[in-house]
């Protein structure tokens, strides 16, 4: 039987003021891309994952959004973590994000994290990027509603910019817990097609995660997760899902994003390499139009020699410690 710890109890606390927010807030656009299976790669959410294994992690994502839709948005990363000497790690982030044929952002990160014992089964991890980010927005193909649309002037725009991000990861040998913010900067688009400068610059984002694995036997885990996100002007948005583990390999699972879709995911792991699916089925308006969003997650893990390593990326950590993502 596991032990009920006060981080655990700080994953309950959240759900419930995740559910508390259902009811109160709407789901409004934001300028980063979305991923369903945050838990399978959860670097792209929080960079304080960089580092948390003993070996090097990588993953692959692709994702196709309200597919029947012609320029509809579609997001591919490649990510890569590695711990380090001295519980230092890095981890590497670049992705390629369409927004809808017009706009489209390609960006690079690379951070570094430190991680730091809380005691014999906690620790925290402390993880800073840097953020290369190309934005370029395509006018010569728009059909608009208002052919004098001043702000649309059918020219090709394309400009460069750097930002940063910050997280923290507590986690346990049952639990994750983890708060991220990117574009702390908040520097300019520098696109000349939305002059109004308060919006025409990236927008502080947060993030929180939280994860708890809850074993019935041997055999069966079942592992509900969370992540709220937010930013200075948009409501609180909820992604809440469970998946069920089976011998720590296989696994299927239900979720929900508040306002947009439910989610069926299933998997499964093959020695060191895992393979992941999301189904989203859109329950907004645009359901009515294209109810499918598609998205495949193919990680791995090259455990550090004599570090040991066991699937549904667990990973052994100092004092015997094995994280599940």
């Amino acid at each position: 039987m596991q032990r009920i710890s006060i981080k655990s109890t700080i994953f309950c606390l959240l759900l419930v003021e995740g559910l508390m927010f259902i009811g109160a807030s709407g789901a409004d656009a934001q300028q980063l891309a979305r991923q369903t299976q945050f838990v399978q790669n959860p670097f792209v959410v929080n960079p304080a994952f960089a580092g948390t294994e003993l070996g090097t992690f990588g993953a692959l994502s692709h994702r196709e959004q309200w597919t029947g839709f012609q320029g509809a948005p579609s997001t591919s990363t490649v990510t890569v973590t590695s711990s380090l000497p001295n519980r230092f790690g890095f981890g590497v982030n670049v992705e390629r994000d369409n927004q809808g044929g017009a706009y489209s952002r390609t960006s690079f990160e690379l951070a570094g994290t430190y991680t730091i014992d809380l005691n014999n089964q906690d620790a925290v991890s402390f993880g800073l990027g840097l953020t290369g980010r190309n934005t370029r927005f395509d006018g010569s193909d728009l059909q608009l509603w208002q052919p004098d649309d001043p702000a649309i002037t059918g020219a090709v725009e394309s400009s460069f910019a750097f930002d940063s991000r910050f997280g923290l990861m507590v986690f346990g040998q049952y639990y994750q817990f983890g708060l991220a913010v990117s574009n702390l900067l908040q520097t300019p688009l520098g696109l000349e097609s939305e002059p109004t400068d308060s919006r025409n610059r990236g927008i502080r984002h947060y993030a929180l995660t939280g994860r708890y694995d809850y074993a019935f036997d041997q055999q069966w885990t079942v592992q509900p997760a969370l992540m709220m996100r937010f930013t200075e002007i948009t409501p609180i948005q909820l992604d809440l899902n469970v998946r069920a583990l089976y011998q720590n390999r296989y696994w299927g699972g239900l979720g929900f994003r508040q306002g947009d879709a439910l989610v069926l995911m299933v998997g499964a792991a093959f020695q060191d390499i895992q393979v992941g699916y999301a189904y989203d089925a859109a329950t907004g308006a645009i359901g009515n139009l294209s109810p499918s969003t598609h998205e495949i997650t193919v990680s791995y893990v090259l455990p550090r020699r004599g570090a040991g390593f066991r699937g549904m990326g667990g990973r052994l950590l100092d004092r015997n410690l094995i994280i599940r993502n």
